[in-house]
């Protein structure tokens, strides 16, 4: 059996073969780090973990596993020929979901605690805005946060969110396993209920079909104007021309994203412009520990693999795109 480990950004995946190497002794792994090469080796590879592309899949003959380096599968899942395939995709679910969930309270203290504004007045050396900034102060005590995507990473927020003494609501394709801490854990069809109540709204859910798109106009009308909206998940599920409006016209204090469709977003958007707008580059799962935390979950399914159990952690139901 034959293991590639492939481009994987500087998570260092292969500095874990000597341990894989000790447990699997009958396995023969082989590292390339760019596609061209992942192309080249992956002819008879049985199992890759990394990034792939449309070459390096139509040159896997014998591939029956890849293992995605990243929480959501939607780049793995548009390179046509894969969902249709007998290739199993598994995912990195919960490995980013503390520092997704951190990222996000990072947001929203950004305004809420004058943050940003903070450190606009540091870069120009101004004092003189303090006493506005500390009038527009908020504190979480209270309010409601809404969470919509309750897997690994809305669960990792909402006990963040708890700590804050915020009451939660959160919706969830498949809702199961209210916490206690959880005052609401409905279906996705009460999602304007969410929105209606929330002060915070986070959105957690994976892009597929059924996400697409499914901030726009309408839902965000919804919303109070004094809330805050905050997307962790992936581009694509807000409407972006809709919310610079809603920004523009007032209607919701801020908002504050990580990701973006198309990546990387154009300099022309309006976006860039908004002062209670917050922008991050699509690196809100960063951790020192990100390489760690997939080896992990690589390790636990090859083992079940090499026994020739396929009931794999995170298999992805490639066709509903989760």
């Amino acid at each position: 059996m034959k293991v590639l480990i492939g481009p994987n950004g500087d998570m260092g995946l292969e500095s874990s073969i000597p341990e894989l190497s000790d447990q699997f002794s009958d396995v023969e792994f082989l590292v390339s780090t760019s596609y061209v090469e992942a192309a080249q080796q992956v002819i008879d590879v049985d199992i890759m973990v990394g990034w792939i592309n449309q070459e390096i899949l139509e040159a896997a003959k014998n591939l029956k596993w890849i293992q995605s380096i990243s929480s959501g599968t939607n780049y793995y899942l548009d390179i046509p020929g894969l969902v249709d395939s007998d290739i199993l995709l598994t995912s990195a679910s919960g490995t980013h979901g503390a520092c997704l969930a951190e990222s996000a309270m990072g947001m929203i203290f950004a305004f809420t605690r004058g943050i940003r504004k903070c450190i606009q007045s540091q870069n120009t050396r101004q004092w003189s805005e303090h006493r506005y900034i500390r009038s527009n102060m908020r504190e979480l005590t209270g309010s409601t946060m809404g969470i919509i995507g309750f897997g690994a990473s809305g669960r990792a927020l909402a006990r963040r969110a708890f700590a804050f003494d915020m009451r939660i609501v959160a919706v969830d394709m498949f809702p199961s396993d209210k916490p206690e801490y959880v005052d609401h854990l409905w279906g996705i069809d009460q999602l304007s209920d969410l929105l209606q109540t929330s002060d915070y709204v986070v959105i957690m859910v994976p892009y597929t079909d059924q996400t697409k798109a499914m901030i726009g106009t309408e839902e965000l009308a919804e919303m109070k104007t004094s809330a805050m909206l905050v997307i962790m998940s992936r581009g694509g599920i807000v409407d972006q021309d809709a919310l610079s409006k809603a920004l523009k016209d007032g209607h919701l204090f801020a908002a504050a994203s990580d990701v973006f469709s198309p990546e990387p977003l154009s300099t022309s958007s309006d976006l860039w412009d908004l002062e209670n707008m917050l922008i991050t580059p699509h690196i809100a799962g960063g951790t020192q520990l990100e390489g760690q935390y997939v080896t992990q979950i690589f390790f636990e399914n090859l083992k079940r693999f090499v026994r020739g159990d396929y009931e794999l952690k995170n298999l992805v139901h490639k066709k509903r795109g989760f």
